[in-house]
């Protein structure tokens, strides 16, 4: 079994050093990489299960950060155009940026909070000190085990 894992990294243009100038020198800033991990994915591993809802996360993000820079776009626009945000906003694309970047930053924290306890709890059990993860972590020793208390479903 095998885990994929993407990420983005944005290039500098060499021409003028911004990431989207659109001089026509800058029609692919973006270098994509992929790196296919072969796991022996153990079951219950609850470390891994965290990252590919993280990978999930992000790749969400993604594709609604590319809805966010397209309606930010059609608004800057139809600015230039003279019109009002009462009339740019309630005729605009639903949900609305503001909605979108909530639930960006929801599914960030709610995905890197549940890979941050499996850490925790995984660093634990192989013997690592509560004062050790914290300082991997930059956290205190009351965070970590703040962390390490199962989670009460609400």
């Amino acid at each position: 079994m095998s885990t994929t894992i993407a990420a983005i990294a944005i290039a500098r243009n060499s021409h003028c050093g911004n990431s989207h100038c659109g001089n026509g020198h800058c029609s692919n800033h973006q270098l994509r990489y992929s790196c296919v991990v072969p796991t022996k994915k153990q079951p219950g591993d609850e470390v891994l299960e965290a990252l590919d809802a993280l990978c999930a996360a992000l790749d969400e993000n993604v594709a609604s950060a590319q809805r966010i820079r397209k309606r930010a776009a059609v608004i800057k626009a139809e600015r230039e155009k003279g019109l009002s945000y009462s009339e740019i906003v309630p005729a605009g694309e639903h949900p609305l940026i503001p909605e979108l970047v909530s639930a960006n930053l929801e599914r960030l924290f709610e995905a890197g909070s549940r890979l941050r306890r499996a850490e925790a709890k995984a660093l634990h059990d192989e013997g690592l000190s509560m004062d050790a993860i914290g300082e991997l972590f930059g956290v205190t020793r009351q965070r970590v085990s703040a962390l390490l208390k199962p989670v009460r479903n609400s």
